[in-house]
């Protein structure tokens, strides 16, 4: 057991992190699936293929495939000028419903109450930026956008596959975007086994304004791959 000082560093900070305890800072957790990636690049994400950021603020809609889905849903994202902005809206069913903020990023979206029945998906003219799948309650994607004023620092990165052998490999990196228009696809690495993980004693830093996924392609087939982030999203001086 330990106690906390705001004036004293201890050994366990992610720890005070996701409970709270340090101010400007919080726990950011990031899940991945993509259930059919390729032998070219493509999002881990749940939706499949290449994840397409808008480019302006929008109106979403959400809407299910199953009638039976009428519970409240949670969007978070980002506002036209990079802030944090969060909507929730009821679905109803197929029919779709329009949400009355506009959003340039969806970071994530969660169900608030039940389990949902159908697919959920969070779109604009046709466009998919925040997929639901049947019966797991939230996203599960590798895309995030950084807010205005912050930084988000990578600590830990596990890419899993139970597709993998010793005669087939997966490739992943990490695609970064400003808001200045530069990309870098970065930290790209190859891996034969079930799992790789990166443990990262100095974290990666990912700045104010920047569009972030990662993706991966296979030497051959289609694979199920996953992938978990753990980070810390720190407000600026």
């Amino acid at each position: 057991m330990y106690s906390y000082d705001i004036t004293t560093p201890t050994p366990h900070f992610p720890f005070d992190v996701a409970k709270g305890n340090i101010s400007g800072s919080k726990a950011v957790n990031i899940f991945g699936f993509n259930r059919t990636i390729g032998t070219t690049f493509e999002t881990i994400w749940d939706d499949g293929g290449n994840y397409t950021f808008p480019t302006s603020a929008v109106q979403m809609t959400a809407v299910s495939s199953s009638a039976s889905d009428t519970m409240n849903v949670l969007i978070s994202g980002l506002d036209a000028n990079y802030n944090e902005i969060s909507e929730t809206v009821t679905l109803t069913g197929t029919v779709a419903v329009t949400t009355t903020a506009s959003f340039l990023r969806i970071n994530s979206a969660i169900i608030l109450s039940g389990s949902n029945v159908g697919n959920i998906t969070i779109a604009n003219g046709g466009t998919t930026y925040g997929y639901i799948g049947a019966t797991l309650g939230t996203t599960q994607s590798s895309v995030y956008t950084v807010p205005a004023g912050y930084s988000l620092y990578l600590f830990r990165i596990d890419v899993t596959s139970g597709t993998n052998n010793g005669q087939k490999y997966l490739t992943f990196r990490n695609v970064v975007s400003t808001s200045a228009g530069r990309t870098l696809r970065v930290a790209e690495a190859t891996f034969a086994t079930s799992q790789v993980s990166f443990d990262r004693q100095v974290p990666f830093k990912i700045g104010e304004k920047s569009d972030f996924h990662f993706e991966a392609k296979s030497s051959s087939s289609e694979n199920e791959v996953s992938i978990f982030i753990e980070a810390v999203l720190v407000k600026n001086p």
